[in-house]
């Protein structure tokens, strides 16, 4: 049972980035999307594109192994489900060229998405706590320290350069997408008609690592010689590579 709910955490998140960008499209179509929604809503769609798609094959993969064997038998019609959704991180962009995207998104508007992201993830956060829910008040402080993270590794990046994003530009993406996902988890969890089971899954949401591109950064992951070391641990003991 844990699974099947740690696959609806997943799901209920994908969901909820895929909501948010229609509501943002919505806004944007009939001329009311104020000049920060267009920012995010120019920032979301490679993200919410990559990363729900990449979901969207984990959690399948792990249904199916749900079902044990039944899970990989061609009658049951589960493994077409699972290919099915191997095309979503391929067509329209993969997953690394979105995560370009998402770059050339922060380069072109000289970081003012960045500026409009942090400002639409705090208003859910304000938001939360304005509600006096004292279940929600670690998790929006959660939250609040992955989002410090990412606009802390963004100022490091600026001073590295316009090149320099590119190795962690994946992290960088799933980063943006978690912590954007556990601010509309969290602000649909402060509504009046939301139940327990709303609080757990945002609880459960930000429990994991909301800012992936912060730790590699602080590891050292993305200093210069980290390029020559993926190709040395890709290709050494190759013939080729001797």
């Amino acid at each position: 049972m844990r699974t099947l709910a740690a696959m609806e955490v997943e799901t209920r998140a994908s969901m909820s980035l895929v909501l948010e960008l229609a509501r943002l499209l919505g806004l944007q179509e009939n001329g009311k999307a104020s000049e920060n929604d267009e920012l995010v809503f120019r920032l979301l769609t490679p993200i919410t594109k990559l990363y729900t798609a990449k979901q969207a094959v984990s959690v399948i993969s792990e249904g199916l192994e749900c079902f044990g064997g039944q899970g990989y038998i061609e009658d049951t019609g589960l493994p077409g489900l699972l290919r099915d959704a191997q095309v979503l991180p391929i067509w329209e962009g993969t997953t690394n060229i979105l995560s370009l995207d998402v770059l050339r998104a922060i380069t072109k508007t000289e970081g003012r998405v960045i500026l409009a992201f942090r400002d639409a993830v705090m208003k859910k956060i304000s938001h939360a706590r304005e509600q006096s829910r004292s279940d929600l008040v670690s998790v929006c402080d959660v939250l609040e320290k992955g989002l410090g993270e990412i606009l802390e590794f963004l100022q490091h990046a600026a001073k590295e350069g316009p090149e320099y994003l590119e190795i962690p530009a994946r992290d960088l993406a799933y980063s943006l997408a978690r912590v954007y996902a556990g601010a509309l988890l969290i602000e649909h969890a402060s509504w009046s008609e939301a139940c327990h089971s709303d609080v757990a899954v945002a609880k459960r949401w930000c429990s994991q690592n909301l800012s992936p591109v912060f730790r590699c950064h602080t590891l050292g992951a993305y200093t210069s010689g980290e390029s020559s070391l993926d190709y040395e641990i890709t290709m050494k003991g190759h013939p080729q590579f001797e």
